[in-house]
């Protein structure tokens, strides 16, 4: 994983020379910019999405110029592969056990935790005293009661410009007795914001209602993407069998969209076929009874990898036969789409795994379904090899993470000149 488009079958995407030229450019227009990010994860080791869209977001940012320090606020124990500079602010383990048994959540209620006499509280003060950034851009509304802690004791004169970054509309998929909670920080986190980022249209049209009337904080659209995957057919099979990859997280709908569509007995594998099953949401499926139920058969046919590392992930898609997005709920946009389409291969989706992406069903080799009936027939159609069309490498450029998130780099600069200027 890296910042910018790799050298090979993506590099000729954006003339090498036409990036050179805008990026001469833009360092004599636009002014460095100072930034510390706040999140409830470390970004040094991205894994699953929230962190993936983060680390691009930084990645874009630096290759624009800017300057950003990442103050993530997390369980150290949680995410083990940390730098010694992320564990500044970093929570003990046993720190976790105050949230669990008061019934609350990790994500919405880690800032009481936080506050002055606290270790990471006062390291996080310390670095903003030290770097006096420009701007704090807190991804996901979460850390809002935390940035206002860490703000109080700067004049308001000196005090940096506020970005919100919405990955989702949050209180739309949270559970329901946590819902009038987070909808209010959501809407708090859009008021306060002096910029706010949207992962979608769709969201952005949500946020924009929610803004202070006559404030103005413009709402910049920055949809997920990918990185250009590095696929070496000369890597070794992972799997011996013709395989469909599924790839998500352990977050809960995805491991229910995986009852939805392929079922309790994954029925449109063929015997001599996988369906390699890559990520957290493994950890979910096998801890199910669902599949333990018909656990010879499952074990048979579904392989569950678990995380992976970076080479491993590359292998598996490599050589998978096609993706499957079994994908019936959520919110925001889905970076496996854009890690699907980038891909190349044959894609299998659900219609809700292209919210935010509606314009890429009609591209060659994607076959979205409006039912799991129709999902699972695609399947078999892959495996017989009666599934058609193709995509190149310019076809799905614009889902690559340097031109989803291009419009990123300048709305800083504006941001930070006009408050300069």
């Amino acid at each position: 994983m890296g910042g910018g488009l790799r050298t090979g079958q993506f590099a000729h995407c954006i003339p090498p020379p036409f990036r050179a030229i805008h990026r001469r450019v833009a360092q004599r227009v636009l002014p460095t910019v100072k930034i510390v990010t706040l999140s409830t994860y470390p970004v040094s080791h991205p894994f699953h999405g929230g962190q993936r869209r983060l680390d691009a977001i930084t990645r874009v940012l630096r290759g624009a110029d800017h300057e950003v320090t990442a103050m993530p606020f997390f369980f150290g124990p949680h995410y083990p592969q940390h730098t010694a500079d992320e564990a500044l602010t970093a929570l003990p383990g046993e720190m976790h056990g105050d949230i669990a048994r008061a019934g609350l959540r990790e994500d919405l209620h880690m800032h009481r935790l936080l506050h002055p006499g606290v270790p990471a509280f006062d390291a996080a003060r310390q670095r903003l005293d030290q770097i006096r950034p420009d701007a704090l851009h807190f991804e996901q509304p979460w850390l809002l009661p935390l940035l206002e802690a860490l703000l109080e004791d700067i004049p308001e004169a000196e005090r940096p410009a506020v970005v919100y970054g919405s990955q989702n509309i949050e209180s739309v998929l949270i559970p329901a007795r946590f819902r009038d909670e987070t909808d209010a920080l959501e809407q708090a986190a859009t008021r306060r914001a002096d910029m706010v980022v949207a992962v979608s249209a769709a969201d952005a049209q949500v946020l924009e209602r929610w803004r202070t009337p006559g404030q103005g904080a413009p709402v910049v659209v920055a949809p997920n993407g990918c990185w250009p995957p590095a696929l070496d057919t000369g890597a070794p099979r992972p799997i011996a069998e013709d395989y469909l990859m599924l790839a998500g997280s352990g977050h809960g709908p995805n491991a229910e969209g995986y009852w939805d569509v392929i079922g309790r007995i994954p029925g449109c594998i063929p015997p001599d076929g996988r369906l390699a099953v890559v990520g957290g949401v493994g950890d979910l499926l096998r801890a199910d009874p669902r599949f333990r139920h018909f656990r010879k058969l499952n074990d048979h046919l579904v392989q569950i990898t678990g995380r992976v590392e970076e080479d491993v992930l590359q292998a598996l898609l490599t050589h998978a036969k096609g993706i499957c997005l079994p994908i019936k709920s959520g919110g925001g946009t889905n970076l496996k789409t854009a890690e699907a389409l980038l891909s190349l291969k044959p894609v299998i989706a659900m219609r809700p795994a292209f919210r935010g992406f509606e314009e890429a069903m009609s591209l060659g080799g994607v076959h979205v379904a409006e039912t799991e009936t129709e999902f699972r027939a695609h399947v078999r159609a892959l495996f017989a090899g009666h599934l058609t069309g193709t995509r190149v490498a310019e076809d799905v450029a614009r889902y690559t993470w340097d031109a989803t998130l291009a419009d990123l780099a300048p709305a800083y600069a504006r941001l930070i000149r006009a408050a300069r200027f």
